[in-house]
């Protein structure tokens, strides 16, 4: 199902950072940009200075013409009993945009766990990776 508007999508990303969070956004010309999401309280801050949730906004609705994808990975405060180290959960985004506005609609956990764990070029099996939980 597609939703529509770039505050409805802002808010799906902020609803899963409880602490950190990492954004990575391929545009429609296979440009990656990485921003991260720090929450403090009921504030999730993105990147290191003010302008940058601003330059975010403006990178998704020019660069989502006429698709793009992101990823989103939240870091809990879960741990791995085998590796011991914090879970990580993975989000994934299929990003529309009509130079305005935006629509996204959610992988789901199969797409991201097939998405995250196949070569793109070979779609052979990737090693798969631990303490990751897909959404």
């Amino acid at each position: 199902m597609q939703i529509h508007g770039v505050r409805s999508f802002l808010q799906e990303l902020e609803s899963h950072c409880t602490s950190i969070a990492i954004i990575t956004f391929l545009d429609s010309d296979g440009q990656s940009w990485v921003i991260d999401l720090k929450r403090q309280g009921h504030k999730v801050s993105y990147g290191a200075d003010w302008e940058s949730k601003e330059l975010f906004v403006a990178k998704l609705i020019v660069g989502c013409q006429p698709y793009g994808s992101l990823i989103l990975r939240s870091f809990t405060s879960d741990m791995d009993e085998f590796t011991k180290l914090p879970i990580k959960e993975l989000r994934g985004y299929m990003l529309k945009g009509d130079g305005k506005d935006l629509e996204f609609e959610k992988l789901s956990p199969n797409e991201m766990f097939a998405c995250h764990n196949t070569d793109a070029q070979t779609r052979e099996p990737l090693p798969l990776e631990q303490s990751v939980r897909y959404c």
